[in-house]
């Protein structure tokens, strides 16, 4: 396989051009947000070739077979992870103690209950949601009215679109939008954050778990 990095990229099959746009990196798949709510989990060993898109090694009725699940799913963990090895995974509520009240990964929803997209950063202000057809919005936190399960925006649809933005353009913090791609390794992560042939992959005794992550 290519080497390569896969956020941001457009995602084809062997016989689609345009399956979507990966949203979210982790150590051994990607998740790919499609058109019409469509989302795509896929493991990094489907991907054939990586240039200006991701090419999955697959047609597209053999990925949606395997790999397609509801946009209203939790993103799989990236940034952080209250446990390294399943031998020392902790209980929920000694991980809301250590990493209390975050915004980070939850869905986000319109008051009407229209579905927008997924946090992929917080800041102090402003919530950056990754939504359908590569719309990102950069929300301030100032227009939630309610988080539970997921965040619920004190507006709907036309009127969220104020908030949107090029996908690519930099995050509120004035950082590269590049700068979620670093966050999708968990701490404590030390494989290889480039993937080639995975026969050539050589990991850290201790960091053989890693492999199976998620």
């Amino acid at each position: 396989m290519t080497s390569g990095k896969y956020f941001n990229k457009g995602v084809k099959s062997l016989d689609s051009p345009d399956m979507g746009h990966v949203v979210r990196e982790t150590p051994d798949k990607i998740i790919v947000f499609g058109g019409k709510d469509e989302r795509y989990d896929i493991p990094i060993s489907e991907v054939q070739q990586v240039g200006a898109n991701v090419l999955i090694g697959r047609t597209l009725e053999e990925i949606v077979k395997r790999y397609k699940v509801s946009r209203e799913e939790p993103l799989p963990t990236s940034r952080v992870d209250p446990w390294s090895s399943p031998s020392s995974r902790i209980d929920l509520g000694t991980y809301e103690r250590q990493y209390p009240k975050t915004l980070f990964n939850k869905g986000v929803r319109a008051k009407n209950e229209d579905h927008v997209g997924h946090i992929m950063k917080e800041t102090d202000d402003k919530i950056v949601v990754f939504g359908d057809s590569n719309y990102r919005f950069d929300i301030p936190k100032s227009r939630i009215i309610a988080v539970g399960m997921n965040v619920i925006l004190g507006m709907d649809f036309p009127e969220i679109f104020k908030y949107q933005v090029d996908k690519n353009a930099p995050l509120p913090t004035g950082e590269s939008v590049e700068k979620l791609k670093d966050e999708a390794y968990p701490e404590g992560y030390h494989g290889p954050k480039e993937y080639e042939d995975k026969s050539k992959l050589v990991y850290p005794k201790d960091d053989k778990q890693n492999q199976s992550h998620n």
